[in-house]
């Protein structure tokens, strides 16, 4: 009878194998794309990141000269729009490399660590700037409409050639669309004060720059939530948001050759791979038929759960609970 197995792998199909030079030859073409694909958005994360930056001291600049608070708090998003973008382009630079043999995971949660330092830094520039701007609807300054409506337009085009050439890398990645996201959320930032800059200019209404600079801390809340939420989530290992842990639990139970699950925990390394470890207990009499049972539930994960990789350990029903032992 089955003493114990255990099964590790990635949760793939398990069907008919193709001819051996021909999926070398669609593997290596799919890593090269995959490396093409990456490296131009590594280019377009770096080429971001200078434009983002020269822009971000040119509107500060602009924004102290004239008074603008709408100004002031997009250049603020702008400094957190040029962290974000270095922290997207450092990850992908060491996205491939290999680190060190203790990193069993390798360098996935760069990418989450920064979110986390990104969506905070964004909740403390809400509060900056809704704090100035309450303070500036008792005692609006003169603005400089039309510094404000120049610097805004350029601002906006920095924005759209930095996502244009993000979408063009064709990198669809948890990484590259975080930076995306940045990108559009601080062009929402530039047409606000682009916005505020056309009515002083044409009824010289200055309260609207505080208005404005609230709107932008607004949008600004509205993209640093939901990264906040996030990056805690995978980094406190709860299961993918959607994912029902009981559901999954039954279908596996529901499995030939499976008794009970015994163990069960699913998490992410990043928002783009789930990540599953489970015991199960399982009437296989062989370990030929104990690996092919593993094969079917790591299927099962794959196509029903979209579970990347999942370890499964298979112990036969008399076996004692190895957690007794520890």
């Amino acid at each position: 009878m089955l003493g114990h197995g255990h099964g590790h792998g990635h949760g793939h199909g398990h069907g008919r194998a193709a001819p051996r030079e021909s999926a070398r030859t669609t593997d290596d073409h799919g890593h090269a794309h995959a490396r093409t694909t990456s490296d131009a958005a590594t280019r377009a994360l770096g080429i971001g990141v200078l434009l983002h930056a020269v822009f971000m001291v040119v509107e500060a600049v602009a924004g102290w000269w004239s008074g603008s608070l709408a100004l002031l708090s997009d250049a603020g998003h702008m400094l957190s729009d040029v962290g974000a973008l270095l922290l997207a382009w450092f990850a992908q630079r060491l996205r491939e490399r290999t680190p060190d043999a203790s990193y069993t995971f390798g360098l996935r949660r760069l990418p989450v660590l920064g979110g986390l330092v990104n969506g905070i830094s964004l909740l403390a520039i809400v509060v900056l700037v809704v704090v100035e701007a309450v303070e500036r609807f008792g005692d609006t300054p003169t603005i400089d409409g039309m510094s404000v409506l120049v610097v805004g337009v350029l601002g906006l085009l920095v924005n759209l050639v930095g996502a244009w050439m993000l979408h063009r890398s064709g990198d669809r990645s948890v990484n590259v669309r975080g930076a995306l996201l940045h990108v559009l959320a601080d062009a929402l930032g530039s047409v606000a004060a682009v916005l505020s800059a056309v009515v002083i200019l044409t009824i010289g209404w200055t309260p609207i720059d505080a208005i404005a600079s609230v709107v932008i801390a607004a949008l600004i809340l509205l993209a640093s939530l939901p990264l906040l939420r996030d990056a805690l989530h995978i980094l406190l290992q709860r299961a993918p948001v959607g994912l029902d842990v009981a559901a999954l639990r039954a279908s596996v139970d529901a499995r030939p050759s499976v008794v009970r699950v015994r163990d069960l925990h699913v998490w992410q390394l990043d928002s783009g791979q789930t990540v599953a470890s489970l015991v199960v207990i399982s009437s296989a009499g062989s370990l030929e038929e104990a690996s092919g049972v593993a094969d079917a539930i790591r299927k099962h994960l794959h196509d029903e759960y979209d579970i990347d990789h999942a370890t499964i350990e298979l112990r036969p029903e008399k076996a004692p609970d190895p957690h007794h032992h520890f």
